[in-house]
């Protein structure tokens, strides 16, 4: 139950950190930031160096977005190892999940995710 412990551990961007960087800009646990993100995903996709590595990777900044500014959000680790972020309410997003399908499945843009979950830490 160490929240910062966890939040730090998964916080440990450097990859996406040097991709973003390779773009002339800072990573930053932001909104901003995180639109930017979504709109370099589909070029990082077509990288070879970079594509196997872009779910995980950006599912987990997508998460600490979410944990930043999201009231009630915290990060939770499901019995089997995978990261989730949580609500006060208790719904749970998959993070990684949610990239994989905001690049394979035209599944919601980043930003839309953070909208659904600011909305539901409201309630």
């Amino acid at each position: 139950d160490d929240a910062d412990g966890l939040a730090s551990l998964l916080g440990r961007r450097q990859r996406l950190a040097a991709w973003f960087s390779a773009e002339g800009r800072r990573l930053e646990e932001t909104p901003e930031t995180l639109a930017v993100v979504d709109d370099l995903l589909d070029g990082w996709a077509m990288d070879p160096e970079i594509g196997p590595r872009l779910v995980n990777e950006v599912g987990l900044f997508l998460g600490c977005v979410m944990v930043r500014v999201v009231a009630g959000a915290r990060w939770r680790i499901w019995p089997n190892g995978h990261p989730v972020v949580r609500l006060h309410g208790g719904q749970e997003y998959d993070v990684v999940v949610l990239v994989e399908q905001r690049l394979h499945d035209n599944g919601p843009g980043l930003m839309e995710v953070l909208g659904d979950a600011t909305r539901r830490g409201r309630s």
